[in-house]
């Protein structure tokens, strides 16, 4: 009966390992899920807000529309740890800057939303910000 009790709370033990393991898992979703790949857009505007918090770092960006009307974009870049071995900081871009960002569009088009490839500040500094790619800060054209 000892040997019995003893397996039980083993398997019992596992599968609340394995449930807690599947739900953190679950908690982070994936880029495809959410961002289009093959939709590239690049948009200009002003910094709103740099969030600097896990498990991405947030721009929040007015743009100016083809009609004239300001438009508030959502843009998600890389994780913090990505970010800083980037050089990037919480410093890096302030309210009212104006940036250029290359991202990859929402699955949905009517949302205002993106996953940025690459950030361009006003001084030319551009950032790396692709998913996979070489990070940093990327060097101008000759």
């Amino acid at each position: 009966m000892r040997t019995y009790t003893r397996a039980m709370k083993t398997i019992g033990i596992a599968v609340c390992i394995a449930l807690a393991i599947t739900a953190s898992v679950q908690g982070h979703h994936s880029f495809a899920a959410e961002f289009d790949g093959s939709k590239i857009q690049t948009i200009t505007g002003n910094v709103v807000e740099f969030q600097w918090m896990n498990p991405h770092a947030y721009l929040i960006v007015d743009v100016t529309d083809g009609a004239g009307k300001t438009v508030r974009w959502g843009i998600q870049s890389r994780n913090l740890s990505i970010l800083k071995r980037q050089g990037l900081s919480k410093q890096t871009f302030k309210p009212g800057e104006t940036i250029t960002v290359e991202l990859f569009h929402h699955h949905d088009p009517a949302k205002n939303v993106g996953f940025a490839r690459y950030i361009q500040k006003t001084d030319g500094t551009k950032y790396d910000v692709i998913p996979g790619g070489r990070g940093g800060i990327v060097p101008p054209n000759p």
